[in-house]
């Protein structure tokens, strides 16, 4: 019997334990398995699955009694077990079973073994016991530093990955890029472009996820010299050039920048093999965001020209284009919608109703958009509702029809502000004040706050970031806010706005 043979039958689920004691006979007269000392963890390694490594583990202790698994056994299980799906608050029995089995083995302190440890109570979720063995741990290396402080970003535990992260005595590529993306997840753009300025202080070569995260940050901020200086860092002179990874984040990152023409520029510089459905969905929500709608409904059609799939991504982002078209592109956007499923195999998602019903409320047919919300076939959330809303407030101010989607949003729990302020600018607009008054004390009382509005700018690369009613501007600011109080007058503007923020 091969050795294929074995570990095909030894890991098979359903192994009777009749057919267990055969291939233990058999095993026994294969002299060529049993004098392979290495026979089990070579077994172990070649599983075709984490689950099918982890069932086999036992039977050959069971088959083998000499079998004594050392470190290179526990790195196979150990990463066997991380990689199994683990619910939120998973059992811990898996792990500690490993753990209690390496303690009394002696090998728990191996470097490798302490690592794969740490790994795997991590990628389980329990990180309290991945610290215990980072803290205990006889020695440490890149990978134990680096293994904790991407499980603590990946959990949104930013202050102890941050203080895990100024604690490390040598600072890998690989840690760098994990802190600089945790604060990319977390939204914390302006800490992760700080971070990715410390890596290069360090001399530190960034790898492709420092890069994409350092784009997304600068598109995130609206960064558009800093992004220009990335762009210039990874093209440079001696550099390997730009992956369609890279080059799709720079597409990205330059229309949210609002540079659109350079992003049209990266994006034909592609490779054809490298523009893939990532490449074609950046470029149409570039198109999309800078009001070039057709364009964008064109490349859309020009991806699958060319053999490249949409994904649900792709789909919302065309969608959202023929909601921005102003009525011009409803037809277009139901045939879109209608065919996503027959000719594309991606079932709508909320995400896509919300953008339908958005295409139908922008271009006045509220009726419309009405009945494909309550057709839904899964519960509508805040999007869906507020594209109705809005649509209720722009065409005709329909305010018991935005009575019933603020009771409706209410009941979801997703009555936020702006909610609120949405329907007593309609009851404004129809000189309804007793129901103004009732929706802004119904506010007060539920203490439902507005959230200031912001807004960002760059001045010689640094963003700024600009607070509805904030009055701590520096003064020459202040200033040029005078002045264009006053160039707004002689104009004939209305500029009450500006009135409020100088008041």
């Amino acid at each position: 019997m091969s050795r294929g043979c074995a570990l095909q039958l030894l890991s098979h689920p359903s192994l009777t334990a009749a057919q267990l004691r055969q291939l233990h006979a058999h095993l026994l007269t294969s002299t060529t398995h049993l004098a392979d000392r290495f026979l089990p963890n070579n077994l172990l390694r070649e599983a075709s699955s984490p689950l099918r490594a982890l069932a086999l583990f036992p039977r050959l202790r069971r088959i083998l009694p000499a079998f004594l698994p050392n470190n290179y056994t526990f790195s196979f299980l150990l990463t066997a077990a991380a990689a199994i799906p683990a619910p939120p608050h998973s059992d811990r029995r898996l792990v500690c079973s490993l753990h209690a089995l390496a303690v009394a083995l002696g090998w728990d302190a191996h470097l490798y073994v302490s690592n794969g440890l740490i790994h795997a109570y991590a990628a389980r979720g329990h990180l309290a016991s991945a610290r215990r063995v980072f803290d205990d741990a006889c020695s440490r290396d890149a990978c134990s530093w680096t293994s904790l402080l991407t499980a603590y970003a990946r959990a949104g535990q930013l202050d102890e990955a941050r203080a895990l992260f100024d604690g490390m005595p040598h600072r890998t590529p690989v840690a760098w890029s994990a802190m600089l993306s945790a604060y990319v997840g977390a939204g914390g753009f302006a800490d992760a472009l700080e971070v990715f300025d410390g890596m290069l202080r360090a001399r530190a070569r960034p790898n492709r996820a420092a890069v994409v995260g350092a784009l997304a940050a600068c598109g995130a901020l609206g960064a558009l010299e800093q992004g220009r200086w990335v762009h210039a860092l990874v093209a440079g002179p001696g550099r390997s050039g730009m992956d369609g990874v890279v080059a799709t984040a720079l597409v990205d990152m330059y229309a949210k920048c609002g540079s659109l023409e350079a992003a049209t520029q990266v994006f034909a510089a592609m490779p054809e093999p490298e523009r893939d459905v990532f490449a074609y969905t950046a470029m149409i929500s570039g198109l999309s965001d800078h009001g070039r709608c057709g364009e964008a409904v064109e490349l859309f059609r020009r991806m699958q020209d060319r053999g490249v799939r949409p994904n649900e991504v792709t789909f919302i982002c065309v969608l959202s284009a023929c909601a921005r078209a102003s009525g011009a592109l409803v037809g277009v956007a139901k045939e879109i919608f209608r065919t996503m499923a027959t000719d594309h195999g991606v079932e709508p998602g909320v995400e896509h109703y919300g953008s339908m019903v958005d295409v139908l409320g922008r271009a006045g047919l509220l009726a419309e958009a009405v009945g494909l919300a309550r057709a839904m076939p899964m519960r509508p959330d805040s999007y869906v509702l507020g594209a109705l809303l809005n649509a209720c407030r722009v065409h005709g101010g329909d305010v018991e029809l935005g009575k019933e989607l603020v009771e409706w949003l209410a009941e979801l729990g997703l009555d936020h502000s702006g909610v609120h302020v949405q329907l007593s600018n309609m009851y404004a607009g129809s000189s309804k004040w007793e129901d103004v008054v009732r929706v802004r004390t119904a506010m007060e009382e539920k203490k439902v706050t507005k959230v200031p509005g912001c807004s960002m700018v760059e001045v010689d690369g640094v963003a700024c970031e600009f607070v509805a009613g904030d009055r701590s501007l520096d003064p020459w600011i202040m200033a040029v806010v005078r002045e264009l109080d006053g160039q707004l007058r002689l104009l004939g503007h209305d500029s009450r706005h500006l009135e409020e923020l100088l008041a």
